[in-house]
């Protein structure tokens, strides 16, 4: 079970840094659906910035989340504090970003957070 858990949790922390190459990408469709839009230029520079600042701390994300794997099979359980925060926060936005726009996509968010904190529940015992 740890080792089924142990993949899964790291698979997923993947999956939340590798999502950033696949939000990133759709910078340039962006930049060209914005410009189509009544916007001044200067705010639609800075939603693409918005937008490749989001896919770094998607990065990040997932980096924090095979640090704190790392750790823990190191025997430092402790780390996975990290890794719940980014759990949680991924919850609340997925169910928040469903219920503001009903798009379905955004409970990949939430079902990411919820493989992020229960793959790690049995890693926690020493």
């Amino acid at each position: 079970m740890r080792t089924f858990a142990s993949v899964l949790f790291l698979l997923t922390a993947l999956v939340i840094a590798l999502g950033a190459f696949g939000h990133d990408s759709h910078a340039a469709r962006l930049a060209i659906e914005l410009g189509k839009q009544a916007l001044d230029a200067h705010d639609v520079k800075v939603i693409i910035l918005v937008w490749h600042f989001v896919s770094g701390c998607m990065i990040v994300f997932g980096m924090l989340c095979i640090w704190a794997w790392w750790r823990a099979r190191h025997g430092e359980r402790s780390a996975f504090f990290i890794s719940d925060l980014i759990g949680l926060f991924y919850i609340v936005t997925g169910l928040l970003s469903v219920w503001y726009s009903g798009i379905v996509f955004f409970w990949l968010f939430f079902a990411l957070g919820v493989l992020l904190i229960i793959s790690s529940l049995p890693l926690r015992r020493a």
